[in-house]
């Protein structure tokens, strides 16, 4: 376990959001927090320009109008389930 020291008036703060029997847990998951955002901010930075446009096309009109059209065609698994649930 290691020691962070922390100025006094944050240490007030985080008494006063978390209360003194649960500082350590607030201030842990607070990090947790900060490390996570930051590796999905490396993977981000480290992915940027994987897409191109010429590899999927179906997004020409954008992602939410692709949804859309996904969202509206029959899925045949769905047909069949309901045809055999009617019968």
């Amino acid at each position: 376990m290691s020691i962070i020291e922390v100025p006094d008036e944050l240490a007030q703060e985080i008494d006063r959001l978390a209360g003194t029997n649960t500082r350590s847990s607030y201030v842990i998951d607070v990090l947790w927090r900060q490390v996570r955002a930051a590796r999905q901010r490396e993977a981000l930075l480290a992915s940027a320009g994987v897409w191109k446009p010429e590899d999927h096309p179906e997004l020409a009109l954008g992602g939410a109008a692709h949804v859309h059209t996904i969202r509206a065609e029959r899925d045949e698994r769905v047909e069949q389930t309901l045809h055999r649930q009617a019968d």
